[in-house]
């Protein structure tokens, strides 16, 4: 690439605008600055969305690490070390452009914010999801078939409760997610573990274990725990298997945004012509934790009659969040997430490997999500060693919870995402003194006896 003067006086514009431009390509990961060599396309491009998102490219300046990490309200103690799962860099969010869209939103709706709130969610808001599913998902929809709530599960009790469900059996992945498992149990259904394997849930051996099933809640692009992305074969036998049998799929992709390898298969919801499948997505895992902000896609035929209402979701941050995305922030920070994840992510590899090689087991590396699902290579309950870590480390919930049958694996779900660079070894490293001490413990006693 041409220097920034050359490139300055190239385009005719002043040498700072041209700093600046290249300040944000390298954020954004797309040129790499070599010291002493020049200014170089990356070899590794980030995701490519498609032309519209181009045009929304954020005039803002983007934060140094430093200033959002001073700024934030979220920002981790330096006493305490995190390896949580599903939470993303919000060390590095955007403060300077959400501070100035919210002034902007409380001083041109103001009458809005505090009016009376769409129970479906805000029009803008509903509008700027349509626009992001179809150029980052290649989901097409209409804002009339987005329903917005706090989160997932008042969209799926939702969903539940207006389906037609004759059976009370529903597919549910083995393992899974305790919580979603526990939603389905509250609302009177029973969730049948079927197995995954590297493609996916099994949905022929989900035909033989439970026939009469009317439902299957999964996550394709990033199951949890194990961060196995589902097939196209499979994805198109369960569509097949919801159109024969006149069941409902819930796609619950709260997790599957951020990519790191291999291209992104077409969503159950693309595939389903039948229109037999629910989409649920979230902003919470995308930009923070605190927004509160999910949402469901459902088909044309039940987009008049689904509406969650309830709890109601902040208005005024559903119209941030709207200008987030039409001002182009939305787009810019999610491309400079990805470089700030994808480090991390290999950072915490390269910690598993050099401070953890004896007792902990990376078997798969996810191509999605922002967490890793770790082995112990030693016997011992991984509650326990959850329980070990004390108040130092917090980590993710142990594999061996998130099976309804007997565990066939042990271990942990660790995060990246939001532990700051230099914190991810040193979170390792405690992770792994405390799982040495439970061996070495468990060891004594076994003399002892």
């Amino acid at each position: 690439m041409p220097s920034s003067r050359e490139l300055a006086s190239q385009l005719g514009i002043s040498r700072t605008t041209a700093v600046q431009a290249y300040e944000r390509l390298a954020a954004e990961g797309y040129i790499v600055a070599r010291p002493r060599a020049g200014i170089f396309v990356a070899d590794a491009l980030p995701e490519d969305f498609p032309s519209y998102a181009g045009s929304k490219t954020s005039q803002t300046s983007r934060p140094s690490p430093r200033e959002s990490a001073a700024e934030s309200p979220s920002a981790e103690s330096e006493r305490t070390l995190s390896l949580v799962p599903g939470v993303p860099a919000i060390d590095h969010f955007p403060w300077k452009a959400w501070r100035k869209l919210s002034a902007a939103v409380l001083r041109e709706e103001a009458a809005r914010v505090v009016g009376n709130a769409d129970p479906r969610g805000e029009l803008p808001l509903r509008e700027a999801i349509a626009e992001y599913l179809a150029e980052a998902r290649g989901i097409l929809c209409t804002p009339d078939q987005i329903v917005v709530a706090s989160g997932s599960k008042p969209l799926v009790e939702t969903a539940v409760r207006m389906l037609e469900m004759p059976s009370r059996a529903v597919w549910f992945e083995e393992p899974g997610d305790p919580a979603s498992r526990a939603v389905l149990e509250a609302l009177g259904l029973m969730p049948v573990p079927i197995p995954v394997d590297g493609d996916g849930l099994d949905v022929d051996l989900a035909r033989v274990i439970a026939p009469a099933a009317k439902l299957a809640l999964v996550a394709p692009s990033h199951h949890y725990p194990l961060g196995v992305t589902m097939s196209l074969d499979r994805r198109r036998a369960l569509v097949d298997w919801a159109a024969e049998n006149k069941a409902w799929i819930i796609e619950n992709e709260i997790d599957g945004d951020f990519r790191f390898s291999g291209s992104i298969h077409s969503s159950l919801y693309s595939l389903d012509s039948a229109e037999r499948t629910l989409y649920l997505g979230s902003f919470n895992k995308l930009l923070a934790p605190g927004l509160r902000i999910g949402y469901a896609v459902v088909p044309q035929r039940l987009a008049k009659r689904f509406e969650c209402g309830w709890p109601m979701v902040n208005v005024h941050h559903q119209l941030l969040l709207a200008r987030f995305w039409a001002e182009g922030e939305l787009i810019s920070h999610l491309r400079y997430l990805r470089g700030v994840h994808a480090r991390r992510r290999a950072l915490l590899v390269e910690a598993i490997d050099a401070e953890a090689r004896d007792v902990l087991e990376l078997k798969r590396l996810p191509k999605a999500g922002l967490r890793l699902p770790v082995n112990l290579a030693k016997s011992i309950p991984d509650g326990r060693i959850v329980r070990a870590c004390g108040r130092r480390l917090t980590i993710g919930r142990p594999l061996s919870a998130c099976y309804a049958a007997e565990p066939q694996q042990s271990g942990f779900i660790l995060g990246f995402a939001a532990t700051p660079d230099e914190h991810i070894r040193p979170a390792v490293r405690h992770l792994a003194a405390a799982i040495r001490r439970q061996w070495l413990e468990r060891s004594a006693l076994a003399g002892v006896s």
